[in-house]
């Protein structure tokens, strides 16, 4: 018998319009990839660690946790998280690289891709973040040490996970029309004592603009209605020159991002932190930028825009 779901099938057109034009088109992994390696000697696995991937913007596609997009890739969702203990704000999936890595690269995290439709009406996954701090210089450090005929060291060797300490995250996306969407993130606390959780959900920009002689015009997220129960986020790329790779012109329009009233928005840019990725006598063109939110959250530091306006806002 047919469903709904043949009913959105026999819809499809084309990738850009209608029930395909978001999906979860988003890799799990950006950083240490040919396409965003601009290094000398060709080395991608170095050019840009995961230590870095929080600080440098990428230019042909991002990366994130169940994260979501449009066919272009041009304005993306996906939620961060903190447990008020790890050094690292969590955007991104954490692995070992091929030089790191006893058997070569190798995602170490864990996380679940529970169900998708074809037309990604309904998308659901599953992340398990620990609750205790996640031991990035260990797996990397023990990996090393390993040779090719021992086996690789994972996360659940740790013991991070040692009585249940850690979170289930449920990461849910329902679509009502193929552009209104229903996103419910819920963490459970599988653990049997109380733990912190921070939630971000993360709305922004691929970065298209920078990489000319001269800039090119941006988009824009800026604050959109509040009510009683809700705030929100609006994007505006009107004046964004659409990529000479695409082969029609494509702007996604005014967007709204509605959220419980309960947390409060904030914005930086997703630009590049030049003197922390390229070193001394780099300088950014913007105080805002991509690695803000980390650490603004958690080192403290005054560096979100008071502005309330830019091309990335959690």
């Amino acid at each position: 018998m047919p469903t709904k779901e043949h009913e959105r099938i026999r819809e499809f057109r084309d990738d850009v319009t209608g029930w395909r034009r978001w999906g979860p088109y988003v890799s799990d992994r950006a950083w240490a990839t040919v396409r965003e390696d601009y290094s000398a000697d060709g080395n991608a696995w170095e050019y840009l660690p995961h230590e870095l991937a929080r600080s440098k913007a990428y230019r042909w596609g991002e990366d994130g946790i169940a994260a979501i997009c449009d066919r272009y890739q041009l304005l993306v969702f996906a939620p961060a998280f903190w447990n008020g203990r790890d050094p690292i704000l969590k955007e991104r999936y954490f692995g070992v690289s091929s030089p790191e890595g006893n058997h070569g690269e190798d995602v170490k995290d864990y996380y679940y891709y529970v169900d998708n439709t074809p037309a990604h009406s309904y998308m659901k996954c599953v992340y398990k973040y620990p609750q205790r701090e996640f031991p990035y210089a260990k797996l990397v450090a023990e990996n090393r040490r390993r040779g090719g005929h021992d086996p690789e060291y994972e996360l659940m060797d740790t013991g991070i996970f040692d009585d249940d300490r850690y979170f289930d995250v449920v990461i849910e996306y329902a679509k009502v029309t193929p552009e209104d969407i229903v996103i419910r993130i819920e963490a459970i606390n599988r653990g049997r004592e109380p733990a912190a959780l921070h939630v971000l959900p993360h709305l922004w920009f691929r970065n298209t603009w920078s990489w000319g002689r001269t800039p090119g015009p941006e988009p824009k997220i800026a604050p959109g209605p509040v009510g009683p129960s809700f705030l929100s986020l609006v994007t505006d790329d009107s004046k964004v020159e659409t990529l000479q790779s695409i082969p029609i012109i494509y702007r996604l329009g005014p967007r709204t991002l509605y959220a419980p009233g309960d947390g409060v928005a904030v914005f930086t840019n997703n630009e590049t932190n030049q003197p922390r990725v390229f070193g001394p006598g780099h300088f950014n063109r913007t105080p805002y930028v991509k690695d803000s939110f980390h650490r603004w959250l958690i080192d403290g530091e005054d560096c979100i825009n008071p502005g309330r306006i830019g091309t990335k806002a959690a």
